[in-house]
């Protein structure tokens, strides 16, 4: 299969998931492995404080110091890790910034 399982996460207040992407380099022995190149991050609750999603790196037309995303319940974001050209993308870093209060799923 070239997809994923799915992994669902749990954030305790403090609890943080740092930078980084989600594409990997293979190694030499297998090059023409496969990436990770889309990924989705649906909210499934949003009773906690703090806990955006933030694309550090990300630009846009109104910001280029990053991009926050504020988790709401029902919604989801969808991001590429690799370009079209098959290289991947350094500006899908991501992060989840610590739980203030509550627990985010």
């Amino acid at each position: 299969s070239i997809a994923e399982s799915l992994q669902v996460v749990r954030y305790k207040e403090g609890e943080e998931y740092t930078a980084h992407h989600d594409f990997v380099y293979p190694s030499q022995r297998h090059r023409y492995q496969p990436t990770r190149f889309a990924t989705l991050l649906f909210y499934l609750n949003d009773n906690f404080e703090g806990g955006h999603t933030v694309f550090p790196r990300a630009v846009n037309n109104n910001n280029h110091a990053g991009v926050k995303i504020k988790p709401k319940k029902g919604t989801a974001v969808l991001f590429y890790s690799v370009l079209e050209d098959g290289n991947v993308d350094a500006l899908s870093q991501h992060a989840s910034e610590p739980i203030e209060s509550g627990e985010k799923v």
